[in-house]
Order: C-alpha cells, then structure tokens, then sequence
C-alpha cells in the first residue's frame, strides 16, 4: 500500500485520477496475490505490477521483502511447521523471477 501512496501523490498532482485509480486497482489485486496465490491471475496481477519500468523497483522491493518475512517466519517455526508460508514462498520466488525476465 505504501507503493500507492507514494505514486498516487505524485500522479494526483499532475492531474491523473484515472492512472491513480488503476495503479489503485493494480496494487489491491497484487496484495490479494500474494495473501492468496491460488486466486485466479494471481501471477498476473504481480506482472502487470512489476513489469511496468515506473513501478518495477518498488514492487520488486515489495515481494522481496516480503519473501524475507515469510522465510524469517519459516525458520523460526521450523520446516512444515507453515505450509501456507512456504507455498507463499515459491509463489513470490516465481513472481520474482518473472518480473525480472520481462
């Protein structure tokens, strides 16, 4: 959320209300992705995100912390201990890895 705060200002300033609202649609459907990466267009919605040149470095920083996170969790609770989180994991890995190649 803090990815929309920071570019929805700036956009809001130069007039662009319908780019602010659909960064807005863009942000909300990659946190729902990486709460829940089996909704449908789940990588989709990271892609769509992280593959335009304005927003890669933020969205990219936002998986990778967020794969930080999930994996601190991991080891401390010990492996399978957190299936969800570990599937988690593999999703953002793969998320990671496709917004890079593109």
């Amino acid at each position: 959320m803090l990815l929309f705060c920071l570019v929805s200002a700036n956009l809001a300033a130069a007039g662009g209300d319908e780019e602010v609202q659909q960064l807005g649609r863009q942000v909300q459907a990659a946190a729902a992705a990486i709460l829940d990466s089996e909704i449908a267009g789940a990588m989709r919605a990271i892609t769509d995100l992280g593959t335009v040149s304005r927003y890669y470095t933020i969205a990219r920083g936002w998986l990778h912390e967020q794969l930080k996170g999930d994996r601190s969790i991991v080891a401390a609770a010990g492996v399978g201990e957190k299936p969800h989180l570990e599937a988690r994991i593999r999703f953002l890995e793969k998320a990671i890895r496709a917004i890079d190649l593109e």
